[in-house]
């Protein structure tokens, strides 16, 4: 559907491929055409790494006259490295809604080349925006719509979700398009295993105390809790309990610097941090 220019949604639980779904052809349409582009758009910073270092994993092996562009435009973008991807704007250019709509949408004119060449927009996390969120993003996406119209172009809607209810009424509403639904899911699932507990202290408490139990067996493991507030007491709690797991330990939130929560991230991935405490700003 996607190669034949279809939008659609994708809707299959977590960890089932969906990123590779518009990963691989956006990738197949680069290659095949340099100058046509991709928007991908991300509720969260964290997100938006993560996939730019799997989008350089999965190019690495491109020769060098074949490689395809990618960056990421967002509030943590420098203000020399915004003005180099302006002028020349990426094959994928990743960002958020924010971004999307104040630094972007606002200067077409500067965009020009990039919207007049777009061929995809992909949408990931979809559920995130409902309520008044969703409501001040379908007005985004209709805007951006207008815009591809003006130069040109009418991007494939790549959209996905791993817990929305009604999908295509949701999509519809908030995008203006009609995708096609996918939800065949064909992905292997692990074992699970399910704890009913009645606490004797309350959650906060209680969810150090299993971290540090967890942290203790070796287990890798995030914590994710409700406010910043909850995130930093329950990293004090566990410093306080578990005195020799110190640095191997981090909360990780909104409100950091860039360059602390990229270290934070590098470290998750290389294993010298054996847990973290979060708020959604990880997911």
């Amino acid at each position: 559907c996607i190669r034949k220019g279809h939008s659609v949604m994708v809707v299959t639980p977590t960890a089932s491929g969906k990123t590779l779904t518009y990963t691989i052809p956006v990738l197949e349409k680069s290659l095949q055409d340099p100058t046509s582009t991709a928007l991908y758009l991300f509720p969260l910073k964290a997100l938006e790494q993560d996939q730019l270092r799997m989008l350089k994993e999965m190019t690495s092996f491109l020769k060098s006259e074949n490689m395809v562009s990618a960056a990421i435009y967002d509030g943590d973008t420098p203000p020399h490295v915004r003005k180099k991807i302006r002028s020349k704007p990426p094959n994928i250019l990743i960002t958020n809604p924010d971004m999307l709509h104040l630094g972007m949408l606002a200067f077409h004119h500067g965009w020009e080349s990039f919207f007049a060449r777009l061929k995809f927009l992909v949408i990931d996390e979809v559920h995130t925006y409902r309520g008044i969120l969703g409501s001040h993003m379908a007005q985004v996406i209709r805007r951006l719509n207008r815009i591809c119209t003006f130069y040109g172009s009418d991007p494939a809607y790549i959209v996905s979700s791993a817990t929305v209810a009604n999908p295509l009424e949701f999509c519809q509403r908030l995008t203006g398009r009609c995708p096609e639904l996918i939800v065949d899911n064909g992905a292997p699932a692990a074992g699970r295993h399910f704890l009913f507990l009645n606490p004797e202290a309350g959650a906060g408490i209680t969810s150090a105390m299993f971290f540090v139990r967890c942290l203790r067996q070796g287990l890798r493991t995030i914590v994710f809790s409700q406010s910043r507030k909850v995130t930093e007491l329950i990293h004090m709690w566990v410093t306080q309990m578990a005195p020799e797991l110190k640095t191997r330990v981090s909360s990780y939130r909104a409100g950091y610097l860039p360059e602390e929560r990229r270290t934070i991230e590098r470290n998750m991935s290389s294993g010298q941090l054996l847990g973290v405490i979060s708020t959604s700003a990880l997911e």
